[in-house]
């Protein structure tokens, strides 16, 4: 994949199994250029699942080696339909690309890698 890209990650946690573990991804503040935000947010999805395929999220957190890592996106006041829309895409297609296919199958660092999504407001 991309070894030694930078990732950026907001938080590692434990997901509901033994067997999960989630890298958290926060998206808030201003939406105003949604198009320049989900090409970010893009960039940083492709840089969590390299990192996890690679194995530079096992050298800086050691208990996600051989589990199934979910990446979470928490969009905070994100217009709902559109980053819905790019989401849902994103996570259904790009495990699909044969380079990400063939690499997951054989890493040695992760397990299975999946997608969740969360939407909330701030108050105000």
């Amino acid at each position: 994949m991309n070894k030694g890209q930078t990732f950026v990650v907001d938080f590692v946690v434990k997901g509901d199994s033994p067997d999960v573990m989630k890298m958290v991804l926060v998206e808030e503040g201003d939406w105003s250029d949604i198009d320049e935000r989900l090409r970010r947010l893009q960039q940083r999805m492709y840089g969590c699942i390299d990192a996890a395929i690679d194995g530079q999220l096992t050298e800086q957190f050691p208990e996600t080696k051989g589990k199934k890592i979910i990446v979470s996106v928490d969009f905070y006041d994100a217009p709902q339909k559109e980053a819905a829309e790019f989401f849902d895409r994103f996570s259904k297609q790009v495990l699909l690309i044969p380079s990400y296919s063939a690499a997951l199958k054989q890493s040695k660092f992760v397990n299975e890698i999946a997608f969740e999504a969360n939407f909330e407001t701030l108050p105000i």
